[in-house]
């Protein structure tokens, strides 16, 4: 599980869609109203269900809660099917596995792109610098499937995909397909946006007994 959710988390489904050719100024607005939606926003919470999809094998489902607070914190927690949370304060992203009392340390500046993924929402990114619109289709229940490439590439990171209302701008679902060719879904929900969240929920304390790796990004 650890390769998929650190691809998840660190960066950010494919199907058959209209071309982006055909309304072009149509997609420039929603793109608009993305990145307008999340530059007023300073926090954010919810919870999710996570959907893997292997290449070969069975789907693999977790679910948990996040919370995120501008300029690049945030705090995930897996509940299901393993406790797993992911904290960063900004400097460094803390992978722990309580079961275990062992946590990963990564630089996050240098971990699997998570600018490219969703740093639009952390305050740490520009969906219309950062991404590249690729395709889109309008689905049944009139929200929008936007289909993105990174601008720099990324060989961890083949598409990134947003599930989004095209009036607000707010994201309802996002996935993304890794190099390994598994496709990761995170439906939202309950979300809850500029709640007062202390930035003590973004440090990392661990209690002394907690091996904690230094580690680095492959």
């Amino acid at each position: 599980m650890l390769v998929q959710v650190m691809g998840f988390v660190l960066v950010l489904l494919s199907v058959l869609v209209n071309p982006f050719s055909l309304k072009a100024q149509t997609i420039d607005e929603v793109i608009d109203h993305i990145q307008d939606f999340y530059q007023k926003i300073q926090t954010i919470q919810a919870d999710f269900i996570q959907e893997t999809y292997f290449p070969q094998g069975p789907k693999e489902i977790s679910s948990g809660k996040l919370w995120i607070k501008k300029s690049g914190k945030f705090r995930w927690e897996y509940h299901n099917p393993q406790k797993l949370f992911i904290i960063s304060a900004g400097n460094t992203i803390y992978f722990y596995y309580p079961e275990a009392k062992q946590a990963l340390a990564y630089p996050s500046g240098t971990t699997l792109g998570s600018k490219l993924a969703l740093g639009f929402m952390t305050g740490r990114g520009n969906i219309k610098t950062d991404l590249k619109v690729e395709s889109f289709q309008t689905l049944a229940d009139n929200f929008w499937k936007i289909n993105f490439l990174t601008v720099v590439n990324d060989p961890k990171v083949k598409r990134i995909s947003l599930v989004v209302n095209p009036e607000s701008g707010e994201v309802k679902e996002f996935s993304f397909v890794n190099a390994s060719g598994e496709v990761i879904r995170v439906i939202l929900e309950n979300l809850k946006y500029n709640q007062a969240l202390k930035d003590s929920l973004f440090h990392f304390s661990p209690s002394k007994e907690v091996k904690i790796i230094n580690a680095q990004a492959q």
